[in-house]
């Protein structure tokens, strides 16, 4: 999916401002037949509002600032969206086409929600893959950033078929895109 550069985004206090991993995870979407998509961990809803553009649009989050936020930018952007909150999947009804979600990836522990990803770096999105599939529709696809800080072999562990996308490298780390769609044999035993 493009950036759309006339979407005007405020950050609240307390809320991840979007950076590159933002970016990055917008331009790796692909937006074929996408009717209901899902944002996990919206913050200032600039991936949210980059989807529902196009699809019908749940953008959810742990922290009620960054609903706010994401409430405030759809209403500056004259953009509809539903915002929920929700602990990954815990207030999450329904199937979608497309799932995206720039979790916390970051090897830290007990540090702020927005990058903290554990110990190694895989904590959240690791939960987050367990169910994930759940909630898609046939042919659904899941997009979602990771850093080579993380141990990222250890999602790889999960019932989907994982394609690295892009990659953009910094300083320290690099950040890449992944798509994940489920791999039906083994959600079929899973059920």
């Amino acid at each position: 999916m493009e950036i759309d550069k006339n979407i005007k985004i405020e950050v609240f206090e307390g809320v991840y401002e979007p950076a590159e991993d933002s970016y990055l995870l917008i331009e790796s979407v692909e937006l074929k037949e996408c009717k209901k998509a899902l944002d996990m961990g919206c913050g200032t809803g600039i991936v949210a509002l980059h989807l529902a553009k196009v699809c019908s649009t749940t953008a959810v989050d742990i922290n009620e600032n960054a609903l706010r936020n994401t409430l405030h930018n759809a209403h500056l952007n004259n953009i509809e969206l539903t915002v929920k909150k929700s602990n990954l999947f815990s207030n999450v009804k329904g199937k979608f086409d497309i799932i995206t979600f720039n979790p916390p990836y970051l090897p830290t522990k007990n540090e702020d929600i927005a990058w903290d990803g554990g110990k190694d770096g895989v904590e959240i999105i690791s939960h987050f893959l367990k169910d994930a599939w759940k909630y898609l529709n046939e042919n659904g696809r899941i997009y979602f950033i990771i850093s080579s800080l993380s141990k990222i072999d250890e999602i790889f562990i999960f019932p989907y078929k994982f394609r690295k996308i892009k990659e953009k490298a910094f300083f320290f780390e690099k950040i890449f895109s992944y798509e994940a769609i489920p791999l039906q044999e083994q959600v079929e035993r899973m059920k």
